[in-house]
């Protein structure tokens, strides 16, 4: 007799109704789950993308900000003016010229954050003023040591501020992770 009912509501039309009707929710909320994670997955990879961007826009700023702490130290032995000039014209205009022209091509707005945009005009300007300070220097025509010694003085006072800057570029930059 169990078979029997067993057949019975198997060949019951209400039962495949029911059968079609669950089947068919499922396969709904089993698509809606699929989109889900596909879409958290997209958002996952694009948050990275930007994190990722960020970080390669923030190497250039750090090879700045690091090529400025190391004039820092070479200003900071104040060095005759001729030997100054001469490291000058060999190596460090060079590297200051770069920065800048680097520094200036990168796609500010691709940042992130206004603390980062912040902390790249900092960075910027104070690099600008140091060209601008040392190459007053290197043209005066009288009295060097004067304005070697205030050269020095002023370019410190720009090594200080962009390496605050650069502290907090640093500080706003997103975690790795």
């Amino acid at each position: 007799m169990s078979w029997e009912v067993f057949l019975g509501a198997i060949g019951n039309p209400i039962l495949a109704y029911w059968v079609q009707a669950i089947g068919s929710i499922a396969s709904i909320w089993g698509a809606f789950a699929v989109g889900r994670s596909q879409q958290k997955s997209q958002l996952n990879e694009a948050i990275k993308a930007a994190r990722d961007r960020t970080y390669a826009l923030a190497a250039v700023v750090e090879s700045a900000a690091l090529f400025v702490t190391v004039l820092g130290k070479v200003v900071q032995a104040k060095p005759a003016p001729l030997h100054f000039k001469e490291n000058w014209k060999l190596v460090n205009r060079q590297w200051l010229e770069s920065s800048v022209f680097s520094l200036s091509q990168l796609p500010v707005h691709e940042l992130g954050t206004g603390e980062l945009v912040r902390g790249y005009f900092g960075i910027l300007g104070g690099i600008k003023d140091i060209s601008r300070l040392i190459d007053e220097a290197l043209s005066a025509d009288a009295l060097h040591e004067q304005e070697f010694t205030y050269m020095y003085d002023e370019v410190l006072k720009q090594v200080s501020i962009i390496e605050s800057s650069w502290y907090g570029f640093q500080m706003a930059l997103p975690n790795k992770a």
